[in-house]
């Protein structure tokens, strides 16, 4: 599917600019890079932009820069344009709104009032991305449909750019990892970049055998700020500078489709830190301060309260401008931030091979519309890769921590963040309940999502679960190590253990924090937000070693086992005896081998050799397994184990083979 403003900009150099000057014309400023030192962008052309055919879109002919651009060369350019933002009037360079690689190597400061140059390479008399050394990065292509993970067995891998290795004792390093440190987690045979120097990075592939099938990396388009994970979105059209470049991203990209994992990655449209707050405020941005009585584009949905800029500038959703339309190419009414937000999803699904989209904060969106415009125009691109595209295999997740099922049911988007699991879950491993219901019905809104009548799923397909996320500020919020340290509890590997068998034997999507698949524990103080860095050093100690591997176990059930791909759950014992917080639940549909879950939410093992579960169904049968012991279960002990504290043991009798379930596997 075309974007005309995308194919345009092959042949010119291109900016639009809605309702735009009719004086002032943009000009276009180009330069060669030389790398000094001090790096500097030699500059040797400035020419004046004219009005295209199109209105509100400045063009410059390629043939009109003097001298004559070079075959092979790559250049640097801005655009000069008259400042539009409230702050500032006046001239200002800024950066090509769709650059597709920005760099900052001569740029002085990361200050968000300056502009690092776009880069574009010349061959063959047209315009051609590349990277900052001229490299050309291809397109990712479609991954075979049957490759694909299904939503209902997948799980998602979230993982942020900050990491940490120690330096001394009493002190930790922190960096930001790049595209190719993040394909050292899955690859044995890349070194890593900045952490190759991290034993369990450069002896193993962590997250490949981890086993998880989806790889949600947080923004990973540019943001100015460095050392934190990329919500501070300003070029939305290039990878992040930090990060690396287009050319390593498609490398990761096509690594993980080859292993069968999905790439999902955030993005952030409520708030931006980009080009177009200096070109075109008024067109693409909203000002609270100056729209007082704007109340329909200023305040958050679902309350009062006004919408968050976090230090950027909020996206103006409602305008409407008769002007040149990005995607079609022809003269139309148009919102402009609509029109540039479905640009930079063109770009990524055509160029990266995108899987999946995690749309963050959508209440500070506080636009439906546009949030359902954007879902509509991703499910397009997706359905035009395959001749049949299946839809369980794509997916558009919208985070907002009030869980608003409407928004799935009315299809704005697919999924939500299931904001009360990570509630439920941190009391049950506690012994506590939620909520206003008792430990029996914590444990059954936790486990099956549809019962939960305060947000009612209706399919677990809607529901994206987690034991932490990477908004570790709030109270509970905090990585699993650090709650529960804070709790007093001193068997940390039993309840981690016991918090993982309930994510993943749960109705809904799992998704697991980088680093908590070991009890990663954080390194900054707990409460800022979105800058601890994941420690992969800490995988190595022994006893985060067997959480990994117990994860890893129940991770390969998860994928597998058709039973936790459904949403039929029964709750086959309680024991009212100990307050309910012995339980247990079967997983599958009539007719599937089930999976049954036996959980102890208490201080005190079992009494005795034995503990009797009286629903246990298809008792009789010989081949049943514990699945996280890798233990086959005599006939005469079905349904009849004792458990100990804080435990749980997760049986079934299917694919005990593929899923390498041994009786030797140390968990």
């Amino acid at each position: 599917m075309a974007f005309d403003l995308l194919e345009r900009r092959k042949e010119k150099f291109i900016l639009w600019i809605p309702a735009g000057p009719t004086s002032n014309p943009p000009s276009l400023v180009l330069g060669i890079f030389e790398l000094g030192p001090p790096a500097t962008i030699n500059e040797f052309f400035t020419g004046q932009l004219r009005r295209s055919g199109q209105p509100d879109l400045w063009e410059l002919n390629l043939n009109d820069i003097k001298p004559p651009l070079k075959n092979g060369t790559v250049y640097h350019y801005w655009f000069e344009i008259q400042d539009s933002s409230p702050e500032h009037r006046g001239t200002l360079r800024v950066t090509d709104p769709i650059a597709h690689t920005v760099d900052y190597r001569a740029t002085v400061s990361r200050d968000k009032h300056v502009q690092p140059a776009s880069v574009i390479k010349f061959r063959d008399g047209k315009l051609w991305p590349c990277d900052i050394d001229g490299k050309e990065p291809g397109q990712v292509a479609p991954p075979p449909q049957d490759a694909i993970p299904d939503n209902r067995h997948m799980v998602i891998y979230e993982l942020p750019a900050s990491w940490a290795k120690g330096k001394q004792v009493g002190d930790v390093q922190v960096d930001i990892g790049t595209f190719t440190d993040v394909l050292a987690l899955f690859d044995l045979g890349t070194a890593g970049d900045r952490f190759r120097d991290i034993s369990p990075v450069v002896n193993e592939a962590i997250v490949a055998d981890l086993g998880i099938n989806a790889l949600e990396l947080l923004p990973a388009a540019d943001a100015k700020p460095k050392g934190e994970w990329g919500y501070a979105t300003a070029h939305y059209y290039a990878p992040d500078f930090d990060l690396g470049t287009a050319s390593e991203l498609v490398k990761l990209v096509e690594n993980i489709h080859s292993k069968g994992v999905r790439l999902f990655t955030d993005v952030v449209m409520a708030f931006g830190h980009d080009p177009y707050i200096y070109i075109a405020f008024l067109q693409f941005h909203v000002n609270p301060k100056d729209e007082p009585n704007n109340l329909e584009e200023i305040r958050q949905s679902h309350s009062n309260a006004l919408r968050e800029a976090w230090g950027g500038r909020l996206w103006r959703y409602i305008k409407n401008t008769n002007t040149y339309d990005p995607k079609s190419g022809r003269l139309t009414n148009v919102h402009p931030s609509w029109s540039f937000h479905h640009g930079h999803l063109h770009r990524w699904m055509s160029d990266f091979g995108i899987g999946g989209f995690r749309i963050d904060s959508l209440n500070n969106i506080a636009n439906f519309d546009f949030i359902k415009s954007y879902t509509n125009e991703a499910w397009s691109l997706y359905n035009s890769r395959y001749a049949t595209p299946v839809s369980s295999k794509f997916l558009v997740i919208g985070e907002e921590l009030s869980v608003p099922v409407d928004m799935v049911t009315s299809r704005t988007v697919n999924a939500l963040w299931n904001e009360p699991f990570q509630g439920r879950l941190r009391a049950a491993i506690l012994g506590e309940s939620k909520d206003g219901d008792n430990f029996e019905w914590t444990v059954r809104k936790m486990i099956n999502c549809t019962l939960d009548q305060s947000h009612p799923f209706t399919d677990g397909e809607q529901a994206i679960n987690y034991i932490t996320s990477h908004d570790t500020e709030g109270f509970r919020k905090e990585r699993l190590f650090n709650f529960l340290s804070a709790s007093n509890v001193h068997d940390i590997e039993r309840r981690s253990k016991l918090a993982f068998a309930c994510l993943l034997t749960a109705v809904g999507i799992p998704m697991i924090f980088a680093g908590e698949e070991f009890c990663d524990q954080m390194d900054r103080p707990v409460g800022l937000k979105q800058v601890d860095p994941v420690n992969y050093e800490r995988k190595a100690q022994d006893w985060r070693a067997r959480v990994f591997n117990y994860v890893a176990t129940l991770v390969r059930l998860r994928k597998e086992c058709p039973a936790l791909g459904v949403d039929d759950t029964q709750f086959i014992h309680v024991d009212e005896s100990r307050a309910g917080k012995i339980m247990a639940w079967k997983r599958g549909a009539q007719g599937q081998a089930p999976v049954v879950v036996v959980a102890n939410f208490t201080d005190q093992d079992t009494p005795g050799n034995e503990y009797f579960v009286k629903n246990w169904p298809e008792r009789e049968r010989e081949d049943w397994r514990e699945v996280t012991q890798g233990r086959d279960v005599p006939r005469k002990w079905v349904g009849r184990e004792p458990l100990l504290h804080w435990e749980a043991k997760v049986y079934t009798y299917q694919l005990n083979q593929r899923l390498g379930l041994s009786a030797n596997a140390k968990l």
